[in-house]
Order: structure tokens, then sequence, then C-alpha cells
């Protein structure tokens, strides 16, 4: 940093930051040429004749430092302005001000930059020959033929010129050197699909495609249409940049207050392209295709044994088999000998049926999988866990599963072990107490428990200090064994009691946490430390994970304001949707699954409250892949929810406790919920239908019990 203070004696700050920018992405000092003192930048108003607009077309023309004193070529970019905008409007921003001073500076290499007016034509869905689409392929031939350019060009707009920008370039991707969006515009039925640059990304090349830009701001109106180009181009598995700014909103200041970015990538693109391709990369872990047994995701079932597995291989006849026509095929050449009865279906039926035979099940590759469809254990254990002697994992040309690539999370309810549950841990141990579920949760690659109380001297007796009053909990420093024998990787603190004993409790049972390496989420010495997301990377997935407290009290709630009631604290993350709001998408555009866990208010019910569903639901519109109540007393009821940005979230508005000591029959029923990341993306989950026994030994629900529990859950409460 002292490096770039010394430059910015004779630069800009904001010039130094670019530098910073353009040097952390790898481009070097800018030819030298660029650098002498051969006369300023041009900027001048032309224009051409347009046989697509039938007339003349104005544009203006950037002419780099020393563009008239010498011979050399330059790559053109060519930039679009927004509607009701006009060709001033980059020059507006402070972009070809911006790039003078790199380019003088030796940060950017010279370019020639074209601005044409669209005027209404710009904003008319017309395209092909009298189109403003084939007015901007003219103007890119004549720039070449008018100014000395070296081939490149590159194409870049803001709002409906990002539309622009993305509709030309994807569609003449080879001729491309980057494509920018800058809180571009689209809509799926804005335009007919031929045109719609949200399905020309079907047709471009991934290894061979244009440097790709989308940026937004948390606020900007155009959000759920970028957010559908960003789905679409990572279906086409295309690299791409995006970002995402926080209070960004579709209008010029914001526009202007990243310019120093929009530079970096199109400086960054055309300095990439001189560059000696990278080496080629290792040779990828050897990878199977996998097979799994599955259901509908209400189904009434958990596991498939081995022997009915081994059976229905064989050529026996299962009548609660179903299988996708395709499905079918592909084991037949398998070499599988499937009973003539085995009941077939059109694999786009497959999912309906299932889901409307709660006692059927299906085989079907892994690749094939997806959240609507749960998969099934095989004799009570993760098939994942079991490949060396699993029948449907074969060697392959065409694998669809290596295990260097999942990432298994599992994430159970509230754990307060207080009060009556404290009493029964000393009675039955640790090793007890932890018997029926750790088999289960050690095998996972990550184990988030929802600790709601703090380690207190002196607990359970209660002193003067207690702000929980009679209901206040506390734990044993000695019960952490529990959470050693458990594995667990993750405490939710955002529960309403960790401060029941006082804040020098909570921040103790910090340095616990700390100290057996269990990372904290929700809860912190301090609001920014509470509202700190954990970021999990493990194998080549990033999740992104925010817990927060929607329902308080205020002293369990952390806080820097001397003056508000309560004083300076730590304790949990509120659950502020203005924080949330701008969070979730900057935290979505980092990572590939987002996932958020809450602390709601408590009500004796297993179906969400119409707010509960709202706030859940926006919290998935904000950017949320996942979203789950972890404090829920009562399991409570699931669904996908389609958010306007065209991605479906997973919800569970609760999952009941884990250690807690409510005896009733709802409340002694949980969920633990497993969810399958593979290559960044939710797969499937996974779920653990449990009971706690003895007031501290949660173990899974078996046969007649667990059946009734899913009926409940799935029938009685109509469970989506």
């Amino acid at each position: 940093m002292s490096a770039c203070r010394n430059l910015c004696d004779v630069q800009s700050w904001r010039q130094c930051l670019l530098l910073a920018l353009l040097l952390l992405c790898g481009i070097g000092t800018a030819n030298p040429a660029a650098q002498a003192d051969c006369g300023e930048a041009a900027l001048t108003q032309q224009s051409m004749h347009s046989r697509a607009a039938g007339g003349e077309v104005r544009y203006r023309v950037y002419l780099p430092p020393c563009y008239a004193a010498t011979a050399a070529p330059y790559p053109l970019l060519m930039l679009l302005h927004g509607s009701n905008a006009d060709a001033e409007q980059w020059a507006r921003l402070g972009f070809l001000d911006a790039l003078t001073a790199a380019i003088h500076s030796g940060a950017a290499a010279p370019m020639l930059v074209v601005m044409p007016d669209g005027g209404a034509r710009a904003n008319e869905n017309r395209f092909g020959a009298r189109g403003y689409d084939a007015v901007l392929l003219e103007l890119l031939e004549h720039s070449h033929a008018a100014y000395r350019t070296d081939g490149r060009q590159a194409v870049g707009g803001i709002s409906r010129g990002g539309f622009w920008a993305y509709q030309v370039g994807l569609r003449f991707a080879e001729t491309f050197t980057a494509i920018g969006g800058h809180s571009p515009f689209f809509d799926p039925q804005h335009v007919p699909p031929p045109h719609n640059p949200l399905s020309l990304t079907a047709s471009l090349p991934a290894e061979s495609a244009p440097k790709l830009w989308l940026d937004r701001g948390t606020r900007d109106h155009a959000a759920d249409g970028i957010e559908r180009m960003r789905l679409a181009l990572e279906k086409q598995g295309a690299a791409y940049e995006y970002r995402v700014y926080a209070g960004g909103s579709h209008d010029e200041r914001s526009w202007a207050a990243q310019i120093d970015d929009y530079l970096a990538f199109y400086a960054q693109a055309f300095a990439a392209e001189s560059q000696p391709s990278p080496a080629e990369p290792a040779a990828a872990p050897p990878q199977v295709e996998l097979w799994l047994p599955a259901v509908g995701f209400p189904a009434l079932q958990t596991s498939l044994s081995a022997a009915a597995l081994d059976a229905l291989l064989a050529g026996q006849h299962n009548p609660r088999l179903l299988l996708s026509a395709a499905a079918a095929d592909r084991l037949r050449q398998r070499g599988f000998d499937l009973h003539a009865e085995t009941r077939i279906t059109a694999s786009d039926r497959l999912e309906y049926q299932l889901w409307r035979e709660k006692d059927s099940f299906t085989l079907l590759p892994f690749d094939a999988l997806q959240p609507r469809l749960r998969p099934l254990w095989v004799d009570g254990r993760a098939v994942v866990e079991q490949l060396a002697r699993y029948p449907l994992v074969f060697e392959s040309g065409a694998p669809n599963f290596t295990a260097e690539r999942l990432t298994r999370i599992t994430l159970s309810g509230t754990t307060a072990l207080a009060r009556q549950t404290l009493t029964a841990l000393d009675a039955i141990g640790i090793e007890a107490a932890a018997g029926g579920i750790a088999d289960y949760v050690r095998a996972v690659d990550f184990f988030h428990i929802t600790n709601e109380a703090s380690i207190a001297p002196g607990c359970p007796l209660h002193s003067p200090d207690v702000l929980g009053g009679s209901s206040s909990l506390c734990m044993k420093r000695g019960h952490l064994a529990l959470f050693e024998r458990l594995d667990v990787d993750v405490a939710d603190l955002s529960g309403n009691h960790i401060n029941d004993f006082g804040y020098a409790a909570f921040e103790a049972t910090l340095d616990e946490l700390t100290r057996l390496g269990i990372a904290p989420v929700g809860g912190g010495r301090s609001p920014q430390a509470a509202r700190s997301a954990l970021v999990l990377q493990h194998n080549h997935s990033r999740i992104g994970w925010i817990a927060c407290n929607r329902a308080g009290p205020y002293y369990a709630l952390a806080n820097a304001d001397a003056a508000a009631l309560g004083g300076v604290r730590p304790g949990a993350a509120y659950c502020d949707d203005e924080w949330l709001r701008d969070a979730l998408p900057l935290l979505a555009a980092e990572v590939d699954v987002v996932l958020v866990t809450v602390q709601y208010h408590e009500f004796e019910s297993y179906q969400p409250s119409p707010q509960q569903r709202f706030d859940y639901r926006r919290l998935a519109e904000w950017g949320a892949d996942v979203v789950i109540g972890t404090a829920e007393h009562k399991p409570m009821t699931f669904e996908f929810y389609q958010t306007r940005r065209g991605e479906t979230a997973w919800i569970h508005y609760g999952l009941g406790n884990l250690f807690f000591d409510q005896p009733f029959w709802g409340n002694r029923r949980f969920f633990m919920d497993t969810l399958y990341i593979y290559d960044g993306r939710l797969v499937m989950v996974e779920l653990f239908p449990g009971i706690i026994e003895q007031q501290a030994r949660p173990t899974r629900l078996l046969d007649e019990e667990q059946f009734n529990f899913l009926h409940f859950i799935f029938v009685q409460q109509n469970g989506f």
C-alpha cells in the first residue's frame, strides 16, 4: 500500500486504485509509446451513412494519446448508452477521463472507443436488416475501415445498451474479445428467443467464448434479468465475471462509482488476449458412473435394503420400482436383466409420478438427480459412504461422479444443554447422548448445531445477573465434550438465549468454540462479527452462510450503540432487512451456494405463518439458495420456491429440536437436513427423521414410527 500511496503523489487516488486493480489482474505496464508525451487524446463527433437506419448515424469516437503521432494499430471498444441517454453518457460517467489517465500512467494500453448515438431506434425491438443490431454491426465495420485498428474488438453497454451488447456479442461471439453488461436489461418475455440474449447463450462456445462481464447493484431494478443471464451462462458452462455492488441502483451515480472496475475489465481483456495460453491443467482425478435410489421428496421412506436392491437387479419383480425409459435402457445396456413387469414411464413424467406415489422409488444416474427427488439410504447408510461394495457404481467412459467434488453439510435444530437436558446428560453420559446420531453426523463434511445456551460458572444455578429470568438457559463447560464427540464444525449462535447468563458468559463460550475449531455463524463480539458470512470452500464448491435472529429479545442481539437499550454488547445478528437486502446478493456473487439459517419467532405449529412464509421467500429473492429455520421447537413443512430470477430455492421452515427438554410428541421429533452440493450446485437434500429419547439422546426414527412421522408431515400437514 505504501508504494501505491507514493504513486498517488502524482496521480489521483482513483487512478492509483485502478492501477492496483490492473496489476492484480496480471497486467504489466502498457507499451512505452503510450506513455510518451506525444499528444493528448481526442474526442470528436462523427457520422456514417447506415443502410439499416436509412440515413446518417452519429457517433462519438475517442482516439487515444499518440494516435496521431504514430502508425500503430489499436483494439476497438464499442460502448453503448442506456435508454433515454445518448452518446455522451460514457464520457459523462468519467470513463474516458479514467482511460486517458490510465494510458498516461501505463496502467492500461491505448484503445479506440466508439460510442454510437442510438436515439429512438435503440429502444425499439426491431431486429435484422432494419434493426439497431444491424446499425451496430455496420458501425463496427465502418470503424475498422475508418481508423487504425488491429482487428480486435469488444462491446459493452449500460442498461438497454447492455442488452444490445450481449445481443450482438453473443451472436458473433467468435469476433469479440470481450462483452460487458453494466446493469443490462434482460427479460425472457421482452423479445422472441431468436433475438433474446437469454436464449442466445445456448450457442455460446464454452471453450472459445469471449471474456464476459455482468454487474448490478443490490437495489437495481434490472436484477432479476441479470440473475437469469448468470444462470444461463452457468448452464452453458461459460466463464464470466460477476459483480454486485452494495447499495447500487439503476442510475448514473451508481455506474459512475464503478467506472474503474469497468475499465479494468476491458483493459485486462485486451491485454490477456496477447498473453501466452496457460499450460494444460493437470489430469482430473478418476471418475465413475454412479446411480442412486431416489424417491419423490415427500415420500414416506428413507432407506432401501441392500437385499431388495440386489434382487431387483437380478431380475426379480419389485412393484414399488418405477424407472424412466432412459434409465431402464441404460441399465439393460449395463447388463442388468430387469423383470418384464418393471414399471416404465416417460422421463418427463418420472418426477410427477414419484411425488404422487409416496411408496415408489426409482434408480437414476447421479447427474440426473435434483432437489425435488430425495436420495435413499441403503441399509440405513448413505450410498456415497459405501461405494466399495455398492452394485450401481461403474467404470465408465462417461463418468458422472467423483468424491472429490461432493460436499455434504448436515444441519440440525435447537440445542440447549440446559435444564432437564443438562440433568439427563449427567445421568446417561456423553457417549450415550451422542450415540444415536454420532455415526451419521461424523460421516459428513460439515455438521452444524444451533447452540442456544452459553457456558456459565455455577450453571445451572441462577444469580441476580441473569437476563432471561426464570427461563434462562446455560450449559456446563464439561458438556462441550458432546460437541467434540459429534465432531461439530459450525455453531449457529443466532439463538435468543445466548446472553441469558450475561455477556461475559457468551464471550467465554466463543473462546471455547474457537479452541475446539468450531466456526461460529450468526453471533459474535460485535454486530459486524455476528453478521460476517461464514464461507466454506470445499471440494470445488464455495458455500456462503449467514445466520440471524428475527425474534430478539433485545439483550440477545449484538449492539454497538452505547446509547441504545442494554448498551454495547456481543450477541446474535439481528435479521435486519436493509443489511440482508445488500448482503445476500453480494454473497451470491462471490460463492456458489448461499445458505441462510434463521432464529424465527416461535409458535406452536408445524406449518409456517403467512409472515414467516413471506420473510423466508424474501430471503430467497435476495439471493439465498437454501433457507432453514433452525430454532423452531416443532419440525415444520418444506417449500420449493420459484424466485423471480428463475432459480428454485429450497426452504425448510423448521427443523425441530435436537437436544432440548420438551417432552411433547411433536417437540421430541425432528429433522436433520443433509445438503448434497456437487461442483457448486445443490443437487439433493437427504432427510434424517429423528426422535429425542431420555431427554438427551437424539436418534433415528425407525419402521412404523418413522412412517407415521413422515405421513404426519407430508400428508396430514400437507408438507409442501
